[in-house]
């Protein structure tokens, strides 16, 4: 499952939430710190996990 990073805006609190496509497409985000719904989604890496070693 993809993570998204995200900021706070009211804190300034960074955090991350794993959750699917659809779930990021509709769900609303709120900081765990102080509940605020003003949260801004923060540029990530992105980072390919395999079974196969090369």
């Amino acid at each position: 499952m993809p993570t998204y990073d995200y900021q706070c805006t009211d804190c300034n609190r960074k955090f991350t939430v794993v959750m699917s496509i659809a779930e990021h497409d509709k769900q609303k985000v709120t900081c765990p710190k102080c509940k605020s719904k003003k949260v801004k989604q923060r540029i990530s890496t992105f980072i390919a996990k395999t079974s196969r070693k090369s």
